[in-house]
């Protein structure tokens, strides 16, 4: 339902702010304008868009089946800021001091989100020693009082 909610909504927008008609002559251009193979390139171009957001789709959800949602969000927000970093890079700009804090952020975040899980791994690993550990404990001392009473006996 959120598809066809996002149709509703966004096609009278569209249609409203002018894009709706620049699409329509971008896929269906007038016969005299445009020759066949631009049509064919265009469509072609669409096609691996299409192609790539599918394929980006079904490995979103593989990540959040097999891993947890916490996962996917961590490699989209990484993936996301690593073309950034790339694109800065490559195409000259410069990033002012506001721009390097945000970065640093980031990364800072990124790490902290890391490091929590693996605290949290192994406090939970800690926890589940330290109830074998009792368990453990209560069967020697529980062991040790029957061999006391059959003594007495």
């Amino acid at each position: 339902y959120i598809n066809l909610y996002a149709t509703i909504v966004l096609l009278p927008a569209s249609y409203y702010a002018g894009q709706f008609q620049n699409g329509m002559r971008m896929l269906f251009p007038p016969l005299s304008t445009d020759t066949s193979s631009s049509i064919e390139n265009k469509s072609s171009l669409l096609v691996q868009l299409n192609l790539s957001a599918s394929l980006g789709q079904v490995f979103i959800f593989l990540t959040i089946h097999h891993f947890s949602p916490l996962i996917c969000t961590t490699i989209t927000t990484t993936r996301k800021f690593f073309t950034i970093l790339l694109s800065v890079y490559k195409f000259g700009h410069v990033l002012d001091v506001w721009q390097w804090g945000s970065v640093g952020l980031v990364f800072g975040g990124l790490y902290l989100e890391i490091a929590a899980k693996l605290f949290e791994g192994r406090e939970k690993n800690s926890k589940t020693n330290a109830i074998a550990m009792n368990e453990s404990t209560s069967r020697v001392v529980e062991s040790q009082r029957v061999l006391k009473k059959k003594k007495e006996l």
